[in-house]
This record gives structure tokens, C-alpha cells and sequence, in this order.
């Protein structure tokens, strides 16, 4: 017992700890301080340091395990310091650094001679993340110096450098054998500043793609080398006494007070500048701003809208914002154009100097002091415009006495006035054949039966018409054809990178989900603002992180936001992961919203103030900057790490336990059966071989004898028999439990492969958004707070909701609150939009025809009257589509004819309205792609009507054609689904809806165009899918009329075009047949054969008609 307390006592004599008390109250602030190592305070076991723990209450205590990499404990001038020789310190997880952008300001208390080769890193912050595709470049930063060859200068500078990025260098060398305080900081946005013994000696930003993309999983901290590096040219070689690291920016004065303290400690060895008088604005700063800048900042032409001439215009600022942050100098566009030596331009004179430029920083983190006080409320008004889109709703007086027209509703009379003017009236009613055929086709995509078509018209009571309108908004195609038109309007795509090779697609998983909910929710008829809110926020608006189980609202809800996943994002591709990329899907996302919901342009004003708009630069950072806390360049996920599975932890783990438990199961039917072969295989060995044999497995090839490798040639090395080769031999009841646990475990990873979505939620912590001089990322400007246009900013702002979990910025729910306050501008406008698309698509051109841009720049309302009516209708309605609908196709406006009749009025309309801006008769309107291809296969009965699920692959030819999947294996029975169900590329769309002007999605669509060109008439003649459906179509009308061509005829009409075949056109038709007939049979074709050619040649024709794919 004394021998092993003996040996305990000399042991613990060892380690020992250096323990000079710490100051109670530390004499300086401990607000984001998450590192403090004293040489004073170590752990050390034979003069070799084991741990130097932290005081900072953050537990980041370093260690060194390896004996020959630890430090050595010594003195310096009396003064204990950890010196460093070919060694290191490290801390696998850095608590208090958040993935992401993360600002900080470090202290280092060091000195070190000028080393005669190599480059040291004295501090290396790196991610923590490591996965065989992720590679620490610029998500990390190294402070050292680096020994350029070509630089002889460089040598013994302090540098902040990027991982393997771009680097900040001192002006002055460091490296020089003295103690010195040197002092690092990153401020956020690329922004660096270096000081030494409490003197600038660089400020900047990291400029281009090379600067910091943010630290994925956290961070970790090595002293002495970089991390999880031996690199002999990367050693820091000298001496630390004390280091200080805060995750925020310090100002001057708790700057001051850091450095003053570690100036005192070490007693005169390095003293720390402090500054004396507080500035103030009159007597300091602004002579130093008229002397440097008010050759281009003062008067009227003022570059870039800013004058420095009073402290008044350093609040307000010029078009890139607010330059100045009071209390903040870090924060300060002021501070860091100057610092950065940006301004003044170098043809301008000399930029400010270090004690000019500490002399700005001091004044801003004073408090930026003025003798006179600043009217900020004066800067703080509303941006007015009397622009008609940007005021409340407000219901229009509707006009009285329109008896001379035929008016079925009060839309009718608002349209009516403007007929009057011209002394016009609406055209007469349109047949009822007409009238069902552009019912179906504007509500559904396809075209009605003859049997709905006979039901239609044998029904003569007066509610008809409303009758059949009810049943085609209550049909499940509905939302098929209405959620098409929304699709466009949000850019979908089944992929997320750009698509740009023909050959490759990558689409994303599950997305295809948001194409059912979008469907879904529209045969629902949800209302408008619930669906807006549930797109733009709907993880805000459920507690799905901490949810067991996923029901299907959490579902429903975090599927909506997809509608944010719709910009191209190929930041997969590490070589894409860079910053101008991220910023590129970050304003994508955000214009299209705001494009999409408010019909507003705002992609102008992304590098200075819209010249033809009320809307600010600082207004589309401000915008923008609703998305960023999911959409953060500096804290940034790739696609495939945004993917979600809609599943909770309990669900998840429910599926895995049954998935193990299966194939324990299938393991242990297997291995009966693999001993049982094995055993059979031995058995059928001659007995007089099997001893050798066995004995022959047990020894290396190369020390076999020729017997022994002869029979293990013959035999095999071993009897581990693989699955397959056991199934045949175990019994039939077996084989059966093995096949259905299989297939259960198969559906069970289909239920979870099945279960991923592309959903939107906020990632890391909340970050500043700056302005962006020029729109350039590496420019940033002032700080701004996330909100809406000016222009519609009402005084009393919405406060930030409380998203549901407590775990997200509620910015994007307050978003859609305020979109969706009909009450407000912003409401108005978007109620505006939103009824005008609905118009747009049962008029071919909207009330407003720049269906994207409702601002001063964008066409004014031919009906403004009307627009207001609509939207105001829209709202009272409960924001529901379907109610809308059926109140514009009650009107006369909608159920006019649209052909042009040849009376005097008719003459008299077109020669003063020729483009029908009054609509004196209603529009003839090409189908979309989508529709042209879906009348076709139900025309044929070739349409399969299922809904919903993963896309249909299409497949690209040699040809270049686009083409379904199975295009080669048509048979008689071959279905097809509904053109909405096809993978929906950006680029590369099926040949059938490419020709008829499906939109391409690099961005989203608004208003499709309508073309006709000779390429469309190409298709028709040559296309082999109108050709299969052709053939199909003859196949059906022969069997409806067995052997007789004019019944045939007959239904080839109703079936294409929904109306009897007239007299010449069955003459025509006829003798097409009988061409066609001749010509097949002369061919070499049979009789049967060369019938159905040629009726199929007949039905390609009609299909080909202007009549089919026109709405009239």
C-alpha cells in the first residue's frame, strides 16, 4: 500500500497546474467569450503541457495525447508561457462557433522569431464536417504568416487567411522576436480587420470566390499547426502567454479594455495603444470627410446619391442605404469602404490613414457623437405613389341604366361602359355546342363526351349552364388543368440543378410531391392566403422537429414550401458551391415570389434604385432578406443535404426495427439452409478427397501442394454459399417466407425512399443582410432589416409571428401574413394579381396584359373598374378561386361568340377595336401544349386518368426528339397519363408540348406565348405519337360502327371536335378515305389492314385541324 501511494504522490508531483488566481471580475467584457487559455493556468506532465484548459465557461479545453507534439511549459523575460517547437494543441468541437458565417475577434499574446523557412500557422479554425465528397477549401481560417518567394516582404506578416482562399495581410511585420498583441477579426460578409499592440494594420474584404463560405458542422480549433496536420512547413515555432476569442465583433472601447489588460500582464513587454478624447462629428470627423470625399459626395450630382456634408446624410445615406451603424463601427459601410482603401479612389488623392481611419472607427463605436441631435424620423417615411396598384382595395361604384346591353352579371355592365363609349355591344351568346366545349376545355384541359355534350344539350331549364359549370369545377381534372397554370407561375421543375445537358437529368427526390399538393389543393379549393401562407412558411406554421409522428397536416405543410425549392440550384457540384452561385439562387427565389404574388419586377433594383419604379436597392435586400434564414449564402446547404423526410423519429425507427426484424428472419432460413448444402456438398465428395480438401482450405494458395490446388480448382476454396445458391434447396414453405420477407422489406424502403420531399426551412441561426453595392456580393453595404417594398409598408408594421417550435425566424410567416392582409396595399396588390391571372386564362390577355408587372413601368388596366371589381369579389369570397370562376363564365362577356359576324356592327367593331381591348366578343385562344396533348389521348381513349405519384419518365432519341418512356413498345393497350404527370425538365420537354410553346423554366412563366409555326405543322404530319394515336382513334370508331365509314366519320367528329360532321366535310373526308384506301391496298397492305390506315390517316387530319386546337 505505501509503494502505490508512493508512486500515486510522485505521479500526481508531475502534473501539476499553474494556478495563479484569475481575476474575479475580469476587466473586460465576457459577452461572447468562448476562449480563454493563460499560460498561467495549465496542465502539464514533465514540463510537457497534456491539456490547457479554458476559462471562458465554454469547456473549450485543448489537448495534446501525442508526447512528441506537446508544447513545453517555460518562461519568458519571468513570464510563464506554452512554447510551441514542432508541436501542437487541439479541441475537436469549438462550443459557442455556429455553422455558418460566424464573426469573431481574437486576441493572441505572443512572440516568435522570424522562422527561417516555412509558413506557421499559429491558429486554425476548420470545420467539422468530413465526408469522402467534402473538402474543407475557404469553409475554415488559418492565422500565420506565409512565405512567398516571390513576396520577400510577406515573411513575418500576420495573416487571416481563408482556407485555401483568399488571405488578409498586416502591413508590418509580427514575426520579430518581441511579445506582441495581435488581434484578428472577421466582422461577417468577407469583412477582416488586423491590428497589432492595439494599431490597425489592415482592413478589408475578401474579394471574388475565394473568400469563407461558412463552417459546416461546427468548428474545430488547433494552436501550433493546421488541423489534423503534421505538415513539418506549417509548425508554428515561439511562444503564447495569454489567447482571448469572442464570437462577436468588439467595439473600441471593450477593444481597449482587452488590450489594456493584456498590455498590464505583461508589464512593459508590449504596450497596447489606447486612445485619449472621445470624437466628435463637427470638430473630427466631418473635416476629415470634406477633405477626403466631398469632391464626389456633396451637392447635387453626389456620386452614388450620397453626400458626406452633414451628419444628416450619413444616416440617410445614398442608393445603397444607410452608411452609417451608430455604436458599431464593424457594422458600418462608412468604416469599411474607407478601410478597405476603396474610397477615396486612388485618382482622387491618398486613402484615409491608420490614425484617420482609428479615429472614424472610435467616433462610430462611441456612439458616432454630434453636437446638434439628428431628426431620424425624418429618414424613416413611407415611399409614396399614388401608382393605382399600390393603393387599398376599394370596391368601384358600379354603373346604373345599361339596358341597351345584354348583361347577365355586374361584370357585364362594368365592361359595357366602355362599350357604350364606342357604341358597341357585346356580340350575340355563343352556341351551346360552343359554349360546352370551351367550358371543359378552360376548366378541366379536356374536351367533354358526346355523351356530356347530348346531356347538355337536351337540358333546356334556365340552369344549365350553371349546372354544368358546378360539375367541371367539382371534376378531379380541375385541379390537373389550374394547377398547371400555377406551376408556371412558380417555376417548377422536377429537377434543381439547371439542366443543362440534354443527356443527364437529376431529379430531385420527392419533389414531385408538390405537384400533387398544388392539384390537390386547388380540387379543394383552398383559400388563397392559406395556400400562399402554407408555400411560403409552412414549416413555421407546424412543430415538425419535434413531432413523433408526421400526420398529414405536418405533411401537407412542409410539401407546400417547395414552391421556394423552384430556382435552379447546381450548388451540388463542388465547383458550383461557391458564393456567387448561392447569391444567384438566394435573389432568384425571392424576385420570383415577388414577381409571381405581386406581379412586381424587382430584378432592376438588385444593383441600385429602379430608375422607372418606386422601389429602392435598400428595398430588394430588404425583401430578400425575408428568405435568407433559409436561404443563407454563408450558412449554406447543398440540394441533397435539404432533402427531408417527411417522417418522424418514431416512424423512422418503427420502419428500420421491422426491416431488422425481417431479415434477421431471412438470415436465419438462410443459414439452415446454407448448412444443410454444405453439408450435401461434402457429402457428394469422395471420401478418400474430402479430408484433403478441407485440409487444402486452410492453407495460403501459394503453400498448396498440386493435389490441394487441383481439388480446390475442382471443389472451390470454400462452401459459403451465397443466397441465391441456397433458395433452390431449402423448402418450398421456405422459399415462400424468404420471397414475402423480401418483398416486405423492399416496400418498407419504398415507403421511405418514397417519403423524401424538397422542403424549405430555416437553417442555422439568424444573420445580417447587407445591401450589395452594384449587386456584387463581395460589395456589401449597409445592414438591413427583412420586410416588404416601402411602397407598401403600411406605418403600423406587422410584428414577427411566433413560429410554431420557437425554432425559426417567423420572417417568412410574417411575409405571408402581410401578402395575404387584405386590408393593406400588399394585400391589395396581390388580390389585384391574383384575379387578374384568373382572367388572363379564360381571356387569353389580362385585364392588365403585363401579367408580370403591375408597377408604373407595366401596362395600365383596360378595365380598371373591372380589376378592382374581380379582386375585391376575390376577397369577400373567402379568397377562393372557384366562386370566381363560375361568376366571370356567367357573364355575357365570357359566353359571347368569338368569331366575327359579317353585319354592320360587326364591321364597326373591328375597325375601331381591332384588337378586341373592349371585348365587344370574347377572344379565340390556341389550347396550351398541355392541353393540345391530353385532348389528343382522350380523343383516342389511349388516357389514363390516374392521378398523382412520381412522374413519368420521358426519354431523349438520337433523333433529338423527346419522347415518353416506352415510345419503342406501343401496343393497342398502351395508356398514357396526363401531360402534367411527364417529368417536367427546364430545358428538355417532350417534342409534343416543346412545338406548342411549353415554357422553358430557367425562370418561372407567367404568360405563355402562343405561336404558330411551320414546326407545329411538321409534328402533326410526321409525329410518330400523333400517329399511335391516330391508329387508336380508328381502332375506337371501328368499333363503335362495325364496317361503316359514315357512322365512323360521324364519330370521329364527336370525338375530336364534339359536333356532327357537316355535309362537305363528310364528302371530303370520304374521299381522303378512299385515297388513302387505294394507295395502302396498292402498297402490298390487307384489306383490314389498309382500312384501318386509312381511317387513321382521316383521324390525323382532323387532329391536325385549327378547329381542335383552338378554343373558340
Amino acid at each position: 500500500m505505501f509503494r502505490i501511494l508512493t508512486t500515486l504522490n510522485l505521479f500526481l508531483l508531475s502534473v501539476f497546474i499553474w494556478a495563479d488566481e484569475f481575476p474575479e471580475a475580469p476587466p473586460f467584457p465576457t459577452e461572447g467569450l468562448i476562449l480563454w487559455l493563460d499560460a498561467n493556468h495549465i496542465e502539464s506532465q514533465e514540463g510537457r503541457v497534456i491539456r490547457w484548459p479554458d476559462h471562458s465557461g465554454q469547456e473549450n479545453h485543448l489537448t495534446q495525447n501525442d508526447q512528441p507534439l506537446q508544447p513545453l511549459t517555460t518562461e519568458f523575460n519571468g513570464k510563464k508561457v506554452v512554447r510551441f517547437s514542432q508541436s501542437a494543441l487541439s479541441l475537436g468541437k469549438l462550443n459557442g462557433f455556429l455553422s455558418g458565417e460566424q464573426n469573431f475577434h481574437i486576441f493572441v499574446q505572443m512572440r516568435a522569431d522570424l522562422q527561417t523557412t516555412g509558413s506557421p500557422r499559429l491558429i486554425d479554425i476548420s470545420s467539422i464536417q468530413s465526408e469522402k465528397s467534402y473538402t474543407n477549401k475557404r469553409k475554415g481560417f488559418w492565422i500565420g504568416y506565409e512565405d512567398y518567394s516571390l513576396d520577400p516582404d510577406s515573411k513575418g506578416r500576420l495573416r487571416l487567411g481563408v482556407a485555401a482562399g483568399a488571405e488578409a495581410a498586416s502591413s508590418q511585420r509580427a514575426w520579430n522576436g518581441q511579445p506582441q498583441i495581435l488581434e484578428t477579426i472577421f466582422a461577417g460578409n468577407q469583412r477582416w480587420a488586423l491590428y497589432e499592440n492595439g494599431t490597425s494594420v489592415g482592413h478589408g474584404r475578401y474579394l471574388g470566390d475565394v473568400g469563407f463560405l461558412g463552417f459546416v458542422g461546427g468548428a474545430q480549433l488547433t494552436l501550433g499547426q493546421h488541423s489534423h496536420s503534421q505538415d513539418p512547413s506549417h509548425f508554428f515555432n515561439g511562444d503564447l502567454f495569454e489567447i482571448l476569442a469572442f464570437n462577436r465583433v468588439l467595439n473600441t472601447a471593450e477593444q481597449q479594455q482587452v488590450g489594456k489588460y493584456l498590455s498590464q500582464k505583461l508589464a512593459g513587454e508590449a504596450s497596447y495603444k489606447v486612445a485619449s478624447k472621445q470624437p466628435v462629428f463637427e470638430s473630427d470627423i466631418q473635416p476629415l470627410l470634406v477633405n477626403k470625399c466631398a469632391d464626389c459626395h456633396s451637392g447635387e450630382e453626389a456620386k452614388g446619391g450620397l453626400k458626406l456634408n452633414a451628419l444628416i446624410d450619413l444616416y440617410r445615406g445614398g442608393t445603397s442605404g444607410p452608411i452609417l451603424t451608430p455604436g458599431n463601427a464593424q457594422k458600418s459601410f462608412l468604416f469599411h469602404i474607407t478601410a478597405s482603401g476603396e474610397m477615396p479612389p486612388a485618382e482622387f488623392g491618398e486613402p484615409l490613414s491608420v490614425a484617420e481611419l482609428e479615429l472614424l472607427r472610435r467616433w462610430i463605436d462611441d456612439g458616432a457623437m454630434a453636437k446638434e441631435p439628428i431628426n431620424l424620423r425624418a429618414l424613416s417615411q413611407r415611399t409614396e405613389s399614388e401608382h393605382w396598384a399600390f393603393q387599398n382595395l376599394k370596391p368601384p361604384k358600379l354603373p346604373m341604366n345599361m339596358g341597351n346591353h345584354e348583361s347577365r352579371n355586374a361584370i357585364d355592365d362594368l365592361i359595357a361602359v366602355g362599350l357604350e363609349s364606342q357604341n358597341l355591344t357585346f356580340s350575340d351568346t355563343a352556341p351551346k355546342l360552343t359554349l360546352i366545349r370551351r367550358a371543359s376545355l378552360d376548366l378541366t384541359g379536356l374536351p367533354p363526351t358526346p355523351q356530356e355534350i347530348q346531356n347538355f344539350l337536351q337540358d333546356t331549364t334556365p340552369e344549365a349552364w350553371g349546372n354544368l359549370l358546378d360539375r367541371l369545377l367539382s371534376s378531379k381534372h380541375f385541379g390537373e388543368r389550374w394547377g398547371r397554370h400555377w406551376l408556371d407561375g412558380v417555376g417548377y421543375s422536377d429537377t434543381n440543378a439547371m439542366d443543362n445537358d440534354q443527356a443527364i437529368v437529376k431529379p430531385a427526390k420527392g419533389k414531385w410531391k408538390y405537384r400533387d399538393y398544388v392539384i390537390k389543393s386547388f380540387n379543394e379549393d383552398k383559400p388563397y392566403d392559406f395556400f400562399i401562407q402554407q408555400q411560403l412558411a409552412g414549416d413555421e406554421m407546424v412543430d415538425w422537429r419535434n413531432a413523433e409522428t408526421y400526420d398529414q397536416r405536418i405533411k401537407e405543410h412542409l410539401t407546400a414550401t417547395t414552391m421556394l425549392r423552384c430556382a435552379p440550384d447546381d450548388t451540388d457540384q463542388d465547383e458550383l458551391n461557391i458564393l456567387s452561385i448561392r447569391y444567384y439562387i438566394l435573389h432568384r427565389t425571392a424576385e420570383s415570389v415577388a414577381q409571381n404574388l405581386l406581379g412586381l419586377t424587382m430584378q432592376c433594383c438588385k444593383c441600385h434604385d429602379h430608375k422607372f419604379e418606386p422601389i429602392s436597392q435598400r428595398d430588394y435586400y430588404r425583401f430578400t432578406a425575408n428568405f435568407t434564414t433559409a436561404w443563407q449564402p454563408r450558412d449554406w446547404l447543398k440540394p441533397l443535404n435539404r432533402e427531408l423526410l417527411l417522417m418522424g423519429a418514431k416512424e423512422v425507427t418503427a420502419i428500420e426495427e421491422q426491416k431488422a426484424s425481417r431479415q434477421t428472419q431471412i438470415d436465419a432460413i438462410i443459414e439452415m439452409g446454407r448448412k444443410a448444402l454444405r453439408q450435401k456438398t461434402l457429402d457428394a465428395i469422395p471420401e478418400v478427397l474430402r479430408e484433403d480438401l478441407l485440409a487444402a482450405q486452410t492453407v495460403a494458395k501459394e503453400q498448396r501442394s498440386d493435389v490441394q490446388k487441383y481439388l480446390t480448382e475442382k471443389f472451390g476454396e470454400t462452401f459459403d454459399f451465397s443466397q441465391a445458391q441456397v433458395m433452390p434447396t431449402i423448402p418450398a414453405v421456405q422459399q415462400k417466407e424468404v420471397t414475402a420477407f423480401t418483398n416486405e422489406i423492399n416496400q418498407l424502403n419504398k415507403n421511405l425512399d418514397d417519403g423524401w420531399a424538397q422542403s424549405v426551412y430555416d437553417v442555422g441561426s439568424v444573420r445580417p443582410t447587407y445591401i450589395l453595392r452594384r449587386g456584387e456580393f463581395e460589395k456589401p453595404g449597409a445592414e438591413v432589416e427583412a420586410g416588404i417594398f416601402s411602397v407598401l409598408d403600411e406605418p403600423t408594421v406587422l410584428e414577427m409571428p411566433q413560429p410554431i417550435g420557437n425554432v425559426t425566424s417567423g420572417r417568412r410567416l410574417r411575409l405571408a401574413q402581410q401578402l395575404t392582409d387584405w386590408d393593406s396595399p400588399t394585400g391589395a396588390l396581390a388580390a389585384r394579381v391574383r384575379a387578374n391571372r384568373i382572367w388572363q386564362h379564360l381571356f387569353g390577355v389580362g385585364i392588365v396584359e403585363t401579367a408580370a408587372n403591375f408597377g408604373e413601368s407595366g401596362m395600365e388596366p383596360t378595365h380598371p373598374e373591372l380589376l378592382e371589381y374581380l379582386a375585391c369579389y376575390f376577397v369577400e369570397h373567402d379568397r377562393q378561386l372557384k366562386p370566381l370562376l363560375k361568376k366571370i363564365m356567367t357573364s355575357q362577356v365570357y359566353m359571347q361568340l368569338s368569331s366575327v359576324g359579317s353585319d354592320g356592327q360587326a364591321k364597326q367593331a373591328v375597325k375601331l377595336d381591332p384588337d378586341n381591348k373592349l371585348l365587344w366578343r370574347q377572344n379565340l385562344r390556341r389550347m396550351e401544349a398541355e392541353a393540345i396533348r391530353d385532348s389528343i389521348l382522350f380523343a383516342s381513349g389511349r388516357l389514363n386518368p390516374t392521378m398523382g405519384g412520381r412522374f413519368d419518365d420521358i426519354v431523349n432519341l438520337p433523333s433529338g426528339m423527346v419522347v415518353e418512356a416506352g415510345y419503342s413498345s406501343v401496343t393497342p393497350e398502351t395508356t398514357w397519363r396526363r401531360s402534367v404527370y411527364l417529368l417536367n425538365r427546364r430545358n428538355y420537354h417532350p417534342t409534343v408540348l416543346q412545338v406548342f410553346d411549353q415554357p422553358l423554366l430557367i425562370e418561372a412563366c407567367q404568360q405563355r406565348d402562343a405561336s404558330a409555326s411551320v414546326s407545329q405543322s411538321l409534328w402533326m404530319l410526321n409525329s410518330d405519337f400523333l400517329g399511335h394515336q391516330a391508329q387508336a382513334l380508328a381502332r375506337r370508331i371501328q368499333q363503335d360502327a362495325p364496317d361503316d365509314l359514315p357512322a365512323q366519320l360521324e364519330q370521329l367528329f364527336q370525338y375530336t371536335l364534339g359536333r356532327a360532321i357537316a355535309a362537305d366535310e363528310k364528302e371530303s373526308c370520304t374521299s381522303a378515305f378512299k385515297n388513302h384506301l387505294m394507295l395502302f391496298k396498292n402498297g402490298g397492305a390487307e384489306d383490314a389492314q389498309a382500312y384501318q390506315q386509312a381511317l387513321a390517316s382521316v383521324c390525323q387530319v382532323v387532329f391536325s385541324t385549327s378547329e381542335f386546337i383552338y378554343i373558340q
